[in-house]
């Protein structure tokens, strides 16, 4: 009797401890079910604590897991084989496991920011940080709140580089414009003869250069005075004006250059044209402001040409005033309303 019972206490032991192995395993079981639920929300809070829980599964409760299952097939001096397999294992994996570690956890994250900030100081403004979506406002660990940090100063930095940008070509425009201010007669809209002085010599050296042809027009209105007496400023201002808008429709747009001299005193630079051509478009000014028909008011006009065989540019631009001046003064002493080239001055001449 006692033998039974000896032997029914030790079926009953052996089924308690399969039973608390059994639980055991139920038990881990449930855990790897919930395991999934915990790394999702983990997903949705920070990424570096997602990697965390990550690593600690896969480095600690995996192995632990699959002892314990394997517990259920092996007898007790194997499980403590495998027990002490499990950790010589871990003490022998320590060290590569811990730069793995930290190359899994930080160095990766910290070479993408490097990386950033190496494109961010050549200039690409435009690039951002990918970042892992968060169900907060708030970033809840240290790497991702320097990657907010990062693209937000990328941001702030593009910001201010359109603003700069912005500023630049507001300033370059303001300057062109007050370059042409400086430049401009404000009742004609032609150049003025600060713009001319210098314009003449750059044109003059191109010229000389380029073996091209230069003529210089000089154009006075005759009886000026006698119309702002009868008529008063206003209207000579605005003969002036229409003055200004025959001459400018006269030449051409980029490659001449109107200017007023000063006064009732006006000109215009031709580039590219031959004497004919030149006398031909100041008989058309001449022409057109006759038409206005405002008191006695009459254009007289001298030309001058560019000799072939200058060398200064300097001394052959006060040539062409000078001989252009004289030229102006011929045409007003010999009656005025009228055009004098260099050929018509010396034919003149001649018969005078």
């Amino acid at each position: 009797m006692s033998r039974q019972k000896q032997f029914q206490q030790t079926a009953e032991d052996t089924i308690s401890i399969h039973t608390g192995e059994a639980t055991l395993i139920n038990y881990m079981k449930s855990g790897f079910k919930i395991l999934p639920l915990i790394i999702n929300r983990q997903l949705g809070t920070s990424r570096l604590a997602t990697r965390s829980v990550a690593t600690i599964l896969l480095l600690l409760v995996l192995p632990a897991g699959t002892i314990l299952i394997a517990a259920e097939f092996t007898d007790q001096s194997d499980l403590a084989m495998l027990l002490c397999l499990h950790f010589s294992l871990c003490i022998a994996l320590c060290m590569p496991m811990a730069r793995w570690l930290e190359n899994f956890l930080v160095n990766r994250e910290l070479r993408k920011m490097n990386s950033f900030c190496v494109r961010l100081k050549q200039g690409k403004l435009d690039q951002r940080l990918e970042l892992l979506p968060h169900k907060s406002a708030v970033a809840t660990d240290e790497l991702t709140r320097l990657q907010h940090n990062l693209n937000w100063l990328a941001h702030s930095v593009s910001k201010r580089e359109q603003k700069l940008t912005q500023s630049l070509v507001k300033t370059r425009r303001d300057k062109e414009r007050l370059n042409l201010l400086s430049y401009t007669d404000h009742l004609t809209g032609l150049f003025n003869k600060r713009f001319f002085e210098l314009k003449l010599v750059e044109t003059c050296s191109r010229c000389i250069s380029c073996k091209t042809q230069l003529h210089l027009m000089l154009i006075d209105c005759d009886h000026f005075k006698e119309v702002n007496d009868r008529f008063g400023h206003q209207e000579g201002d605005r003969l002036l004006a229409n003055l200004g808008q025959i001459i400018t429709s006269s030449v051409r747009n980029g490659t001449d250059f109107p200017f007023r001299f000063g006064g009732d005193e006006f000109g215009a630079i031709l580039v590219g044209v031959d004497s004919t051509r030149c006398e031909q478009i100041a008989e058309r000014i001449r022409a057109k402001f006759a038409e206005m028909k405002i008191g006695r008011a009459s254009l007289s006009i001298g030309i001058s040409k560019l000799c072939r065989q200058a060398d200064d540019p300097e001394a052959e631009a006060d040539a062409l005033i000078a001989t252009a001046d004289r030229a102006l003064y011929f045409a007003k002493n010999t009656g005025r309303n009228k055009v004098i080239s260099p050929a018509r001055h010396r034919e003149i001449s001649r018969q005078l």
